[in-house]
């Protein structure tokens, strides 16, 4: 299967050329490549992708439906990497390389990616097919280009640099940006089609998402669709880097980072969540009080629900609590004693309507959560991945209209 880092940095850079030039001759002086070399490379590239991207006439070229799309893509892939490599030669006050596309290859960026995400040039070797030798001597190569190191041996370990870790993010970036593109020429070839990777925490990940997937699934059957788990600060990492398209969690007040954007789909209310059977259970909310009377299990320091559980008991803290993150670990707790929990009704439904867990009053008064998507701010989503954010936002609407 055809990878981003298969394709050439100057096959690209020739057909992105072409495009905002209009023709082989005006791209092949812009570039400073002769044309035949011009027009083999755009060959290959078509070969490689299996889609024609330009049509020639009397006046010049023009792009087809597919290069439209794919060289849109190419372009943003290669502005994301030079400006990696501006930020990784600024921060060690070296003048930055004009058009490093046409200075490196992508075999160079392609076994730097390898060896940092493995951790070790052998295990690198290993996945790439290759011999240990040929990926170090590649990794040293890019070095030398860019001037500055880039990988640290420890024993058997390989790492980045602190600089280097500027570059890291943008080789993922320009990678999930191609991939973009591959997707998009599927979906002329198959409707629907397009690979979507979303990152989601428990609470959305048990209600609103399996809604909206099944809503999306309709008109997309030919979509690949991977969800993906995680705590809240690894799935935002990973979305930064362009390793997942977007994270379904609760929303944080401020945003987590500045290149990042919120949407909220929908406000979630809390009730108190208790075993069936246990002392509290019934139609009314006790006391705070009578609350901190018994064990609490509680999130983790800085998750909404913390704060929302702090905020309750701000001047009568229970005496025992346990902090859980695992919503497993948390129902098979409540259900082995007289421990109390915040959960979102999504979250306890199959146990509740089980007879295994109950709740204490109705909904918490006066404490909503925010539940939403997280996008970077340049992100532009395929259609797939457009049509399952409509498709989350509908069933946002019927979760607020259900609460």
């Amino acid at each position: 299967m055809l990878t981003p880092f298969d394709l050439s940095l100057r096959h690209l850079d020739a057909a992105v050329a072409v495009h905002r030039e209009g023709s082989i001759s005006a791209a092949s002086a812009a570039i400073n490549l002769s044309q035949p070399a011009l027009t083999h490379a755009l060959a290959k590239l078509e070969e490689q992708i299996g889609h024609r991207l330009f049509e020639r006439h009397a006046r010049g070229t023009a792009a087809t439906r597919a290069g439209t799309l794919f060289v849109s893509r190419a372009e943003r892939a290669l502005a994301i990497l030079a400006e990696g490599g501006r930020r990784l030669r600024r921060s060690a006050r070296l003048t930055p390389i004009a058009h490093i596309e046409r200075s490196v290859t992508m075999n160079q960026i392609r076994a730097f990616a390898m060896v940092e995400r493995a951790g070790s040039y052998a295990q690198a070797a290993r996945n790439m097919d290759l011999s240990q030798p040929t990926v170090h001597r590649a990794v040293k190569e890019l070095e030398a280009v860019l001037g500055i190191e880039l990988l640290i041996r420890s024993g058997r370990t390989a790492l980045p640099t602190e600089r280097a870790q500027r570059l890291v993010g943008a080789v993922r970036l320009m990678a999930s940006e191609l991939q973009a593109g591959f997707d998009e020429l599927a979906a002329l070839e198959q409707a629907g089609a397009g690979r979507i990777v979303v990152g989601a925490l428990p609470l959305p990940r048990a209600g609103v998402l399996p809604e909206a997937l099944a809503l999306f699934a309709r008109d997309h059957a030919a979509a690949d669709v991977r969800v993906v788990e995680g705590p809240y600060l690894e799935l935002i990492a990973r979305l930064r880097v362009g390793d997942i398209d977007f994270a379904l969690s609760d929303l944080r007040d401020p945003e987590p980072s500045p290149d990042v954007v919120q949407k909220e789909l929908f406000s979630d209310v809390f009730y108190i969540v208790v075993r069936t059977g246990h002392p509290l259970a019934g139609d009314t909310i006790p006391p705070i009080g009578t609350l901190a009377e018994y064990p609490w299990i509680v999130g983790n320091v800085g998750s909404p629900m913390r704060t929302i559980w702090e905020g309750m008991f701000a001047d009568n803290r229970p005496t025992t609590r346990t902090d859980c993150g695992s919503i497993l670990t948390l129902r098979k707790l409540l259900m082995e004693g007289d421990w109390l929990a915040l959960m979102s009704p999504d979250v306890f439904d199959i146990e509740q309507r089980a007879g295994l867990l109950t709740t204490v009053g109705g909904p918490l008064p006066g404490y909503r959560r925010r539940i939403g998507v997280t996008v970077r701010a340049d992100w532009r989503p395929t259609a797939a991945q457009s049509a399952l954010m409509g498709a989350l936002i509908i069933a946002g609407r019927r979760r607020t209209s259900q609460n």
